[in-house]
């Protein structure tokens, strides 16, 4: 049986709460404090996943009075905490992990935990994490509008603390539980292999996407087991978007109505599940237990899960691209410096070309840089270098990259490039661009002149 020790204010809760049982909803006085500690059931036979716990049988049988509505919350927060207590025994089991402390458990309402949210999602600062994509164009830059979605638990690492709602109508009870189940793996990873740490060693926009792959598809598998311990019936697709819709808010309608958009946002419930589940079938929990203490660096080993777990795993190489202060002059500053991955280079071509060309033409991707520089009237400079596993897949990368560029830009027309300067030119209604292969790289500058380009192309190695 578990235990913990109680404060002496969440002590006379329980006290109340055990009146309540025995008095069949007698009326309360005073103001009950709504935190509960995981409470440990009497030794009966375990409920099934999907299962809502029954409402205990009243211990008289004289009428009782009607329920006060701080006895029916009380009692709603009663019913989800043994509920929740359950879930948390079978996810522990599956996942062959026990906590390692007792983690605070807090009730909220809809309102309580719709603003609890809300502040979460600012608190991920969501425009510096998408301006490497609006800076490629990857998406629009559009102003935000965070509204929240409907979720019945949430897990905040830097506090330890459990959140629960109560008093959902719009979610069924299997739903629920699913959710609850997904909330609380969670926890269990955060106490075994500390979160914030995991996500801290992502330095790159290619390496978080990658680490939170390795989060929410192990607790995407772990949540799909938890509902029928048989992964070839699982219902992927539903729960993808279930956990999803749970876990991450609305932006506003033209990030929402993006499918570039959409395919970054499923790609940690979705390409990391698939990835977790190589693990898995690999070795068990233990392999991808592992993998938090050395986690993929780049999308590349998450699509491509038997790179990361060969003997000699394919480790991205780190791209150059000089200091261009000297070339461009003192009215320019750097604005962003970061590699997106093969992933992004994906979403890139898949804009335009069918997704059959798609793949394979980034599939030998080896490493990139993407740096913007700013001039102070607004114009800028954008280098995007790529290095490749071999000649021959950098070629296929240019062949398709060739392809897309005057598809995507407004008014393209093809120019010569300058004297003794290589690769495809193009002038367009903002500027000029270009793209050129040298060996394993494949390099696309934009600038908003031709001479600026032909500076910058000049300084490049």
């Amino acid at each position: 049986m578990r235990s913990a020790a109680f404060t002496p204010g969440q002590r006379r809760v329980l006290v109340v709460m055990i009146l309540l049982v025995v008095i069949v909803f007698a009326a309360l006085a005073g103001f009950i404090v709504t935190s509960l500690q995981r409470q440990s059931p009497s030794p009966v036979a375990t409920l099934p996943p999907t299962s809502l716990p029954p409402t205990p049988t009243p211990q008289t049988p004289t009428p009782s009075p009607a329920p006060t509505e701080v006895e029916e919350g009380i009692w709603s927060q009663v019913q989800a905490a043994r509920l929740l207590d359950q879930i948390e025994r079978q996810v522990e089991t599956l996942r062959g992990l026990s906590p390692r402390a007792e983690v605070p458990l807090n009730f909220l309402d809809e309102q309580g935990m719709s603003t609890l949210l809300h502040r979460l999602y600012v608190e991920r600062a969501p425009e510096a994490r998408l301006l490497p994509y609006t800076a490629l164009g990857l998406l629009p830059d559009a102003s935000m509008s965070i509204q929240t979605r409907l979720a019945v638990g949430v897990y905040v690492p830097d506090q330890e603390q459990l959140y629960v709602a109560t008093g959902q109508q719009a979610i069924s009870a299997d739903d629920r539980v699913l959710l609850l189940a997904h909330t609380y793996s969670h926890v269990l990873q955060d106490q075994h292999f500390d979160l914030q740490a995991v996500r801290d060693r992502a330095t790159t926009t290619d390496a978080q996407l990658s680490v939170e792959a390795l989060i929410e598809g192990d607790a995407t598998l772990l949540t799909a087991l938890y509902h029928s311990q048989d992964l070839a019936t699982a219902d992927w697709l539903r729960l993808e978007d279930l956990v999803l819709r749970a876990e991450q808010p609305s932006y506003g309608e033209e990030l929402d109505g993006n499918e570039t958009w959409g395919r970054l946002q499923v790609f940690p419930y979705r390409e990391g599940r698939q990835f977790v589940e190589a693990l898995f079938q690999n070795g068990g929990w233990e392999v991808v237990n592992r993998a938090y203490v050395d986690p993929p660096r780049s999308t590349e080993l998450v699509l491509h899960p038997e790179r990361y777990l060969a003997e000699e795993r394919d480790l991205p190489t780190v791209v150059f691209v000089p200091e261009l202060s000297g070339t461009l002059g003192v009215s320019w500053t750097l604005h962003l410096r970061d590699t997106l991955g093969e992933f992004s280079l994906g979403l890139y071509l898949a804009q335009t070309l069918p997704e059959e060309a798609v793949w394979p033409a980034v599939e030998g991707w080896d490493g990139d840089t993407l740096v913007v520089w700013e001039h102070e009237d607004g114009d800028r400079v954008r280098v995007w270098r790529t290095i490749w596993d071999t000649t021959a897949e950098a070629a296929d990368f240019e062949r398709a990259l060739v392809t897309v560029v005057p598809q995507r830009l407004v008014l393209t027309r093809p120019i010569d490039p300058p004297r003794g300067l290589p690769g495809h030119w193009w002038e367009t209604d903002a500027g000029v661009v270009c793209v050129y292969r040298v060996a394993r790289y494949v390099t696309w500058v934009d600038a908003p002149d031709l001479d600026t380009l032909a500076d910058v192309v000049k300084a490049l190695p």
